[in-house]
């Protein structure tokens, strides 16, 4: 007998934005119109793994770790096609989340905490050659 993979669920994991911010509204009806179960995460769920976070296996619960990041959001169930009507929605409902990935087979095994980290990382290096670019143009 195969063993069967059960696929993680189509959600989207939302961090660190409330529901008291002014597009979270729009954020539930985006979640909505693509299928995807909108997932508050909290202190408490970061050193649980994407997979867990998204349904799939690994632990129920694991130690926190401390983090202080932006907020974001971390989809899952989007093929290309659907990740830009779910972000045109986004932006068209005033929706400002700083920090977005999708899951991978490679994430998928990270921790909540660790994917905000390279989140955050990747945020900042991004800035950081934007800054030379037109530091570049200066001159």
């Amino acid at each position: 007998m195969k063993a069967r993979i059960r696929p993680l669920a189509p959600c989207a994991l939302v961090w660190n934005y409330p529901d008291t911010e002014p597009g979270f509204a729009a954020l539930a009806d985006a979640c909505r119109a693509e299928g995807l179960t909108l997932t508050p995460v909290t202190p408490a769920d970061t050193g649980r793994t994407i997979a867990s976070l998204c349904g799939g296996p690994g632990p129920a619960s694991a130690p926190a770790i401390e983090a202080d990041y932006p907020a974001a959001l971390i989809m899952n169930g989007l093929d290309r096609a659907r990740l830009d009507s779910f972000l045109n929605r986004l932006r068209a409902g005033g929706v400002s989340i700083p920090l977005k990935a999708m899951v991978t087979p490679t994430n998928q095994s990270w921790t909540l905490a660790a994917l905000l980290a390279e989140l955050e990382q990747e945020r900042e290096a991004f800035a950081a050659r934007a800054a030379a670019k037109a530091a570049q143009k200066e001159q």
